[in-house]
């Protein structure tokens, strides 16, 4: 190889060499400035003073909702399923018909004491009919006293047996009703356990049902919580889901903290919400009292990487000035927590 052509490809590889180092150095990317977030593109805008105003401070604590009104419906004897006529999910009303059992042997000892009870009172009709003869002939001497008082105890006893035995023709017929297990409230079946064929035993959960027009979520507060709410108080829940924030109305705080994490549980009452469910995500939004709070529009804040940053207009020129700021208000503005001082001015794009 010449010698001009060795020194050809050594300027080229110096070059090279040069371009990378270049790179790396930044020659190619945006200025920096003294703070070290790069300049962006500055565009002139009006000036807006920021000003304070008293605003309700409050903390998110994370809950759960609950079903105020529920119910584990079970079977209270022993039997074979026959049907079962609702699904998770089914809308049911007090008093509907959910689950079916066998209920062969229960009508066959229902008839029994029916005809036991038929017994009773036609020894009962014997045995007043035969006291109220023993009275009338006592009179004229026809019959003893002993006579009378046999008839008189006779009575009683069949007296007696019949309304024994009308007893348990009421129990026969209790225990015949518990073959037709019904709805004890108006609600939604949440979940179904049982199934046709299967034997219901006293114990065992059939079905669960809960009221879905009273919900509320159960949160967990820390020690220092417990005191900025009571009983009665108004407070906002927040369903990330369903993303609505609604009033709640502070049913019950537990009086006893968990002794492991040092917290209360915190119940609050929910209204009526499409969509909601037991088991959601729930924030529950403490009231912390009221704090003097700046705001300026939110197209003001500029960003730079992971930094946030506003123009602040001095005498001597627009300043820069880090910003740390909370999440977007629905009306376009934001919520300034550092950096800003009340009226300064703002450059808004």
């Amino acid at each position: 190889m010449s010698n001009a052509r060795r020194l050809k490809l050594g300027l080229i590889a110096i070059a090279i060499l040069g371009f990378m180092l270049a790179y790396f150095a930044g020659a190619f990317h945006a200025k920096v400035g003294q703070s070290g977030v790069a300049e962006p593109e500055r565009q002139p805008g009006a000036t807006f003073v920021a000003r304070g105003q008293q605003e309700t401070v409050t903390e998110s604590v994370p809950g759960t909702v609950q079903a105020t009104d529920a119910t584990l419906i079970g079977s209270r004897i022993i039997g074979s399923v026959v049907r079962v006529n609702v699904r998770a999910g089914a809308r049911v009303t007090q008093g509907d018909l959910l689950v079916e059992l066998d209920d062969q042997a229960l009508q066959a000892a229902l008839e029994q004491r029916r005809q036991e009870a038929t017994g009773a009172k036609a020894s009962l009709e014997e045995a007043r009919l035969a006291r109220g003869r023993s009275s009338s002939l006592i009179g004229s001497g026809s019959i003893s006293q002993s006579a009378l008082d046999k008839a008189n105890a006779e009575f009683r006893v069949a007296q007696a047996n019949a309304e024994r035995a009308a007893r348990a023709v009421a129990e026969a017929e209790a225990a015949f009703g518990y073959s037709k297990i019904r709805a004890p409230m108006t609600g939604t079946i949440v979940e179904r356990f049982i199934a046709p064929g299967d034997t219901a035993t006293p114990g065992r959960t059939l079905l669960r049902l809960y009221n879905p027009g009273r919900l509320r979520v159960e949160a967990t507060l820390r020690e220092s919580l417990v005191r900025q709410v009571g009983t009665g108080d108004k407070v906002t829940a927040r369903i990330d889901a369903l993303d609505v924030a609604v009033p709640a109305t502070v049913e019950e705080i537990v009086p006893a903290a968990d002794p492991g994490s040092r917290t209360f549980t915190l119940k609050a009452l929910l209204p009526q919400v499409d969509g909601l469910f037991p088991g959601m995500f729930a924030r529950v939004m403490i009231p912390l009292g009221a704090e003097e709070q700046i705001r300026i529009p939110g197209n003001a804040v500029q960003r730079a990487g992971q930094l946030e940053f506003v123009y602040v207009r001095t005498r001597s020129g627009d300043e820069r000035r880090f910003v740390r700021i909370g999440h977007p208000e629905s009306d376009g503005t934001v919520i300034v927590r550092s950096g800003l001082a009340v009226g300064e001015s703002v450059v808004v794009p």
